[in-house]
């Protein structure tokens, strides 16, 4: 077992949920939440309601938090296929899942050689009316690219005080859950790991990072537990597009933007995400006909959806 699914496997069976979930640099725990963050004018580079609304929490039997999710369109979320939950909420509303769907309503996606992917896919009843969410291909790099991403998950614990002290935030409880978003840049190379047919994005918990007003480098962010599943975006030939898919964090528990002060510069802790234009055509293989071919060519016009949606927030 390496580190990485060490840290995993802890994520998993030792935290009170299962997944990732977001810390924000900037020291309000509950910004970027949903009912204050989107814009009433939103720039390209801001989340919309649109987006919001395709962001799915999944909860546990019990109804407690579990991970997040992305709705495509025509009934299927995509998820990390790690995630455990079994109640699907879209807008406040549930879902019940259509078992009619490989007999189970969910399906672990593979690639070309039969591997299995953390990626799942899970079919629902009765779908929202909400537009298909288009996926970046193979053609297509989310490479060293500005990102947003949008998850269900807790927010900041306390400040860490052991060594690097007051360099990042331990992670909060069940009861900071939370729809929240944040900023960060793709790496300009995907990560990989041996004996794992998986291929990340990789974004970096740096502070003062990015060449956009300096108001932004308050939404740098990091996952943490509760947004395995949620969704990394890109703005892309005038339209966001689904990048990446929240998958797993270089350490566990807690967000440093310095893990080292002993080092010049900053350490930061690594988040990764299960790449788009590496896997989004073996997401498409795992949908059947005719569902495929809505979801691979359907654009979803964001501003457009945004300006019919805004009033309900």
């Amino acid at each position: 077992m390496t580190a990485r699914d060490f840290i995993l496997a802890f994520i998993l069976f030792v935290l009170p949920t299962s997944s990732q979930a977001l810390i924000v640099y900037d020291a309000n725990s509950n910004g970027n939440a949903y009912n204050t963050s989107v814009p009433s004018s939103p720039t390209i580079n801001d989340p919309t309601v649109a987006l919001w609304n395709h962001v799915v929490q999944i909860r546990n039997s019990d109804g407690t938090p579990n991970a997040s999710g992305v709705y495509l369109g025509n009934g299927f979320i995509l998820t990390a296929n790690h995630v455990d939950g079994t109640r699907y909420f879209i807008e406040a509303t549930e879902y019940s899942v259509d078992t009619s769907y490989n007999g189970t309503g969910s399906r672990q996606v593979t690639n070309s050689n039969n591997e299995g992917l953390d990626l799942k896919l899970v079919k629902i009843q009765s779908p929202p009316a909400l537009d298909g969410l288009q996926m970046m291909s193979s053609s297509q790099s989310a490479l060293g690219s500005y990102s947003l991403f949008i998850g269900w998950g807790v927010g900041k614990g306390t400040p860490e005080t052991t060594d690097p002290s007051n360099q990042g935030w331990t992670w909060g409880d069940a009861s900071t859950v939370d729809q929240r978003w944040g900023r960060n840049f793709t790496l300009g190379s995907n990560h990989n790991e041996a004996s794992n047919p998986n291929t990340y994005l990789e974004t970096l918990f740096y502070r003062n990072a990015f060449s956009f007003p300096a108001a932004y480098n308050n939404d740098v962010f990091s996952l943490s537990l509760g947004d395995s599943g949620g969704g990394l975006f890109q703005y892309v030939n005038d339209q966001w597009m689904l990048a990446g898919i929240g998958a797993n964090v270089s350490t566990g528990g807690s967000s440093y933007y310095d893990r080292n002060s002993g080092l010049g510069g900053d350490q930061p802790d690594a988040s990764f995400f299960i790449s788009m234009p590496a896997h989004s055509q073996d997401v498409l293989n795992a949908i059947p006909e005719p569902s495929i071919l809505t979801l691979s060519v359907t654009p979803f016009v964001v501003f457009g959806a945004a300006l019919l949606l805004r009033k309900r927030t």
